[in-house]
């Protein structure tokens, strides 16, 4: 404990550190883990009532070699070297909080969660921010951070004498090395049950936590109104001044309170779409901040896709016209009203998440072109999505949880409720892992029962170790259905899966890491029994000396498989003929100015004249420490493949074989004019083209008749977009964006030139295409009630 806190400034010579222990004697995590670290780290830890300080001296004879690429908050994939401030505040061994400083003085936190579910046990959460102080500088023999992490920005328990986990990483970026002051054991699965201890914290309270960031956006957009041929009748100007307000509360030391109310979210990504033939829809990545930002306890049991809230309107696509009849304006995203959640975590280890979200009836406009009067058309209802979860942390890093997701909507529209309960046992060593889990779908539909589902699975696992395995089995009724706050990607399913790996760890003559695996899976129709398919799963991966990668893998289904998705209506199936994939991907040395990632594959169907190739390459080049460039080339060429194209006469179901290509490139920028301020710029255009050949009628068995279908079903499909950002940060948890999008897209279908297309000719068509284009003007302002409290007390 101090009295006298330090000026974060980066500067090791404040006089409270003076008289305080050192930690040292780092070791090695990667590459030869448990080896002496190369150069020497010592760091000091203090406190006071307000917050917890810390500050390292990264010792390096050679200060001008130390790479410090600057880059965007929370982008670790720089080539700047780093270190890594971990604190288990509840000392669970499962969850942690990190704070990370960049040798050019850029920021990244994160939230650690370890014994998910995911491989290696671990999850990560960039998406989480917290506001704290840090600063860097530069010595003779080394560089210096210096932290201030406000106990506002932790949860802890209230105890008059804690201890809490804590690890302090650094990444030595030109000999790819990373050092840890506990060390952490690559075999052992998890992170934070590895840390060493922070003993003697006494006395601390956790503070009110009331945060306040309201923001002001300007809206300028400029829109085509197509007329009843789809051609352009005229742009229309639109503008828009808007304000919202996000609020974070600490009900107490473990719950926080997190709200926005008629939030902005123009800064986020497009999304990359592309032209979806399968008979799911396309995962979108969520990047609105409050639906990622420690949302690691609503995800829970799998229940939740964030992207539900404020997505498409259900009813986007049946909007209607009649004669002489023009969609006017017919919004493609929701309007969210307010989304509240509440979490946290109990001092005996119960994590309990409540989230809240609603959002607003739609309407598209639909316009006469004769007489101007206009009349609107709903496209989704006032819906209510909730979330409710529990997590009990158990002895031995196990855990068993509890979520509930509900869906209600205004009138007569569907609602929906699931449940998930699941338990993950480890014995003491971490060694083995037993999960069970078992979820219910309730769909209340109008006028008709309630549509009860279920879905279990179950499975045994060793989890460390440089060998691993895993068994189990999943099984899903025909009636289970989560897609209202989830997403569906089938049921009916009775599936068995083992597994077999083995890691190397420590560095051999030519691989400083390596895994080999091997997958078995097969699955049947769980109402009917019937065989579904069965495929293997093997490849290895190799981290080679001079920082290399290689990642080969390949896929064999060797047996007819039968597919109940494909023809989309329930009770039919496909016969599908036996597959094979395989792949290749190389990255190289992720520190050269110069680094790509190439990947080449192929898969192959036993059809005559099937085959298909996946080819893609990033190259990424460092102009200097500010800027740098990349940019991306996607192909996939499929001839002779065989799938579903339609109806036909009497609600027949139609299938094609068809030629498909596709082409994706993608351009990126990042400017940064300081480690608080940077430009960054997004283009990518999507094209594909599907023309079909032979048609078929779907029979009773599955298998295929010709058929002469008149229509033409051939698509050609582009999408453009351009994202560009300014971002400054000029305050704590304040920032002024500017941000410019603008987006094309251009579908045609059913026409005979379509066949003739190739990609030169659609990228010249989608500069001529009508474009939506927007400006944002966006200011957030951050606003902390301890800040302002001791400022009024000065």
């Amino acid at each position: 404990r101090i009295t006298n806190p330090p000026v974060i400034d980066g500067q090791p010579n404040d006089a409270c550190w003076a008289a305080l222990p050192i930690a040292t004697d780092f070791v090695v995590h990667d590459p030869r883990p448990y080896t002496h670290a190369t150069f020497n780290t010592a760091f000091r830890v203090a406190y006071d009532d307000n917050a917890i300080y810390a500050v390292a001296y990264l010792f390096d004879p050679s200060p001008d070699s130390i790479q410090r690429e600057m880059g965007v908050r929370d982008n670790v994939g720089g080539n700047a070297d780093y270190v890594n401030f971990s604190l288990d505040t509840y000392n669970d061994d499962q969850n942690a909080f990190r704070f990370g400083v960049t040798a050019a003085g850029v920021q990244f936190d994160s939230r650690l969660t370890d014994g998910q579910m995911n491989g290696n046990g671990i999850n990560a959460d960039f998406n989480w921010d917290a506001v704290w102080e840090s600063s860097i500088s530069y010595q003779k023999d080394g560089w210096v951070v210096e932290w201030k992490i406000p106990f506002s920005a932790l949860r802890f328990a209230t105890k008059d004498v804690q201890t809490w986990g804590m690890n302090l990483t650094r990444g030595i970026k030109r000999y790819a090395e990373e050092n840890t002051w506990s060390g952490i054991d690559p075999k052992v699965n998890g992170i934070a049950i590895q840390y060493g201890s922070l003993v003697g914290l006494t006395g601390i309270k956790p503070p009110l936590r009331l945060q306040f960031s309201p923001y002001l956006a300007a809206v300028i957009q400029r829109s085509p109104s197509f007329n009843t041929t789809g051609g352009v009748e005229k742009y229309i100007n639109q503008r828009q001044l808007t304000g919202g307000l996000d609020v974070k509360y600490g009900i107490n030391e473990s719950f926080t309170l997190d709200m926005t109310l008629i939030p902005n979210f123009g800064q986020v990504q497009s999304d990359n779409k592309v032209l979806n033939l399968g008979p799911f829809e396309v995962q979108f990545n969520e990047n609105r901040p409050f639906f990622t930002e420690g949302a690691d306890i609503f995800r829970k049991g799998d229940l939740f896709y964030s992207r539900r809230i404020g997505g498409t309107p259900n009813g986007y696509w049946n909007v209607q016209t009649g004669e002489n009849e023009i969609v006017k304006n017919n919004p493609a995203e929701t309007q969210l009203y307010n989304a509240t959640k509440i979490s946290g975590r109990t001092n005996k280890n119960l994590g309990i998440g409540v989230l809240n979200a609603i959002t607003a009836p739609m309407y598209a406009t639909i316009q006469n072109t004769e007489t101007g009067a206009e009349r609107r058309e709903q496209t989704a209802v006032l819906t209510n999505y909730n979330i409710f979860s529990l997590s009990q942390t158990l002895k031995n890093n196990s855990e068993i949880s509890f979520t509930n997701a509900s869906t209600l909507r205004d009138g007569s529209e569907r609602d929906a409720n699931v449940s998930s309960l699941f338990a993950r046992l480890r014995d003491k060593k971490s060694r083995y892992e037993l999960f069970v889990d078992g979820k219910v779908s309730q769909i209340f539909e109008p006028s008709t029962d309630t549509k009860i589902g279920f879905t279990t699975a179950q499975s045994i696992s060793k989890i460390s170790g440089n060998w691993s395995w895993h068994v189990g089995q999943l099984i899903q009724d025909n009636r289970w259905d989560p897609n209202d706050l989830n997403i569906f990607y089938g049921n009916n399913i009775w599936a068995h899966s083992t597994s077999l790996s083995y890691s190397q760890v420590e560095p051999n003559k030519l691989f400083l890491q390596s895994n080999w695996w091997v997958n078995i899976s097969s699955a049947l129709q769980f109402s009917t029994r019937h065989f579904q398919e069965a495929g293997i799963n093997w490849g290895f991966w190799g981290k080679l000396k001079n920082q290399w990668s290689a990642n080969w893998w390949s896929y064999a289904q060797p047996m007819q498989a039968y597919d109940f998705f494909e023809p989309r209506t329930a009770g039919k199936q496909f016969v599908v003929a036996p597959f094979y994939n395989t792949g290749i991907s190389i990255n190289t040395d992720q520190r050269k100015k110069l680094t790509t990632s190439l990947f080449l594959g192929g898969n192959f169907r036993r059809l005559p004249g099937h085959r298909g190739l996946q080819i893609m390459t990033e190259p990424r080049y460092r102009v200097n420490n500010k800027l740098s460039i990349s940019a991306g080339i996607w192909c996939n060429p499929v001839e002779n493949e065989i799938g579903f194209a339609g109806f036909g006469n009497a609600n027949s179901i139609l299938f094609g074989t068809r030629d498909r290509r596709s082409v994706e490139t993608s351009l990126n920028a990042k400017y940064a004019f300081t480690n608080k301020t940077n430009l960054t710029f997004r283009a990518r255009h999507y094209w594909s083209k599907v023309s079909y050949d032979n048609f078929f009628t779907l029979d009773d068995d599955g298998t295929l008749t010709t058929f002469a279908d008149p229509n033409n079903r051939d698509r050609n499909i582009d999408f453009f977009n351009i994202d560009l950002v300014y971002t400054q940060q000029f305050a704590p948890g304040s920032f002024i964006n500017v941000i410019w999008k603008n987006n094309i897209t251009n579908w045609e279908e059913g026409e005979a030139y379509i066949i003739k297309e190739d990609y030169f000719g659609n990228v010249n068509k989608t500069f001529s295409s009508p474009q939506v284009n927007s400006l944002t003007l966006k200011i957030i302002y951050f606003i902390d009630y301890q800040t302002v409290k001791q400022r009024i007390k000065v």
